[in-house]
């Protein structure tokens, strides 16, 4: 989303196509402006649109707001400083620069902290469980009680940090097990649970299991946001599931053991400013 006010002026960015088959499409770009007017209060959409020689569309559309009441920009902290005045795969590449600097936990360590970083507000002696939200002491009793769920599972990292944090949630055993490495989906359901092509972590959980996706494919180039979600529908439970004060609350934990951030928990309109 661009933010403008009314009578400001602004050039209409310029987009790249890339097909991996015919290569550099952008000279075949079309752009709709949707009658856009600077002068005018509304919300436009500027659609940019290209085909290959297939008959392949590929389509890409940028929201503008213009009004006489525009958000202020965002104010960053001191973390975040150098992505002032960044948006898209700059701002994309800037935050992975940031977040990429860390002190590394071993994966035994995490047992500790994560009674830690998700204990259960009501009660300092247990931790929430992912997807089911269950409250269950937090002691660690060599995991039979909650064990180590992979948001993003082992058995896709290629390489990157099995002992990430952020990548790491309390779980029911059971729970665990159930959901092995699916995919995550949607369901017309509020329920955790298998569906069609993949896993509903929940309606309570489904914007926290999206920012986690979010921060992977950030710190990590070797990840693709496809093989764990669809785009469209994590955006939507980021929007659905806003941040609340426990993901807060993790992230300042693991900030203070691991020593980076992740910044869709800090800065939600992060992610409009890379996916939307």
């Amino acid at each position: 989303m661009v933010y403008l006010s009314v009578g400001d002026s602004w050039n209409i960015p310029s987009a790249t196509a890339f097909d991996n088959v015919d290569g550099d499409l952008t000279s075949l770009v079309e752009v709709d402006t949707g009658g856009l007017n600077l002068n005018q209060e509304g919300t436009y959409e500027v659609t940019y649109s290209v085909s290959d020689e297939a008959g392949n569309i590929g389509l890409f559309t940028l929201m503008v707001y213009v009004g006489i009441d525009v958000p202020p920009p965002i104010e960053y902290s001191a973390y975040y400083e150098t992505i002032e005045g960044l948006d898209g795969n700059e701002l994309f590449l800037e935050l992975r620069n940031i977040i990429s600097i860390y002190t590394h936990k071993s994966y035994d360590a995490a047992r500790d902290i994560l009674q830690i970083s998700d204990e259960d507000p009501s009660n300092p002696n247990n931790i929430i469980l992912v997807y089911n939200r269950a409250s269950v002491v937090s002691t660690w009793d060599g995991g039979t009680t909650w064990n180590r769920e992979h948001v993003w599972p082992q058995s896709y990292l290629n390489g990157a940090s099995v002992s990430d944090l952020h990548n790491l949630k309390p779980a029911s055993n059971s729970i665990n097990s159930s959901r092995g490495n699916k995919p995550f989906r949607d369901s017309v359901n509020s329920h955790y649970g298998s569906v069609t092509g993949g896993w509903f972590p929940g309606n309570d959980d489904k914007g926290d299991i999206a920012r986690i996706l979010f921060y992977m494919v950030t710190r990590y180039s070797q990840l693709n946001l496809s093989t764990m979600g669809i785009l469209a529908t994590l955006l939507e439970w980021h929007e659905d599931d806003p941040v609340d004060d426990f993901e807060r609350n993790r992230n300042d934990v693991i900030y203070s053991y691991q020593k980076n951030r992740n910044p869709y928990i800090d800065y939600p309109e992060l992610v409009d400013l890379i996916w939307s």
